[in-house]
């Protein structure tokens, strides 16, 4: 049987459902991209986001599509695809997920296997809102080795080590991006027109990648 916890904010809470279950929801979602589905071993969130988290969600995916350009890194953006694993009873949809290091395993599929491909290199959270059921051991259990997590005012970086998350200064997935920088271009967004806050973050990129 399922129950329905107290929604919070955007997101509501389903317990005791079954992994079928959460199968017949997402073929029945199909492809829209809300609401996005977090489950864990019987229970389910569902996630509408707002306008702010979307805003901040879009903002950080493009940071990092805008800083891999001016370091001629390729990368690939999957946005919010179902990662799901019934050998661990878990699926995520993140905000946004990238492939940096695995770029080349997965660029040239048409779908990818959470089964048997591997987890993408870098993972968006926003926590505008937080979530009911915890995201990090759900990321840890696919193994993703990065997620990035913005509570709207700072931006964490988070690195994988020992089955748990610790909040480290740089990314791995995309150096030299710091904490501190997306922090501060994360603040600069509300100041800054969009073309001109885009041409900063290329500027930045762009002596960083001269000085290396």
């Amino acid at each position: 049987m399922v129950t329905i916890a107290k929604p919070t904010g955007e997101r509501v809470l389903l317990r005791a459902v079954s992994w079928e279950a959460h199968e017949r929801l997402l073929t029945d979602q199909g492809d829209r991209g809300s609401p996005r589905l977090t489950y864990d071993r019987g229970e389910l969130e569902f996630l509408a986001p707002s306008t702010g988290h979307e805003r901040d969600n879009r903002d950080l995916a493009l940071l990092v599509e805008l800083v891999a350009s001016e370091l001629s890194r390729d990368i690939l953006d999957v946005g919010s695809m179902t990662f799901k694993r019934e050998s661990v009873r878990r699926g995520f949809e993140p905000d946004t997920a990238f492939y940096t290091d695995h770029y080349d395993q997965v660029a040239g599929k048409d779908q990818i296997d959470p089964e048997v491909d591997p987890p993408p290199d870098l993972v968006i959270e926003i926590d505008v809102t937080r979530p009911i059921v915890p995201t990090l051991p759900i990321h840890a259990a696919f193994g993703v080795p990065e997620v990035w997590r913005s509570d709207g005012d700072r931006v964490a970086i988070l690195r994988l080590g020992d089955g748990d998350y610790r909040q480290v200064a740089a990314s791995v997935a995309l150096p030299p991006v710091t904490s501190e920088v997306l922090t501060h271009f994360l603040v600069e967004r509300r100041r800054l027109r969009r073309v001109a806050w885009m041409r900063a973050i290329r500027h930045w990129a762009r002596d960083v990648a001269y000085a290396r």
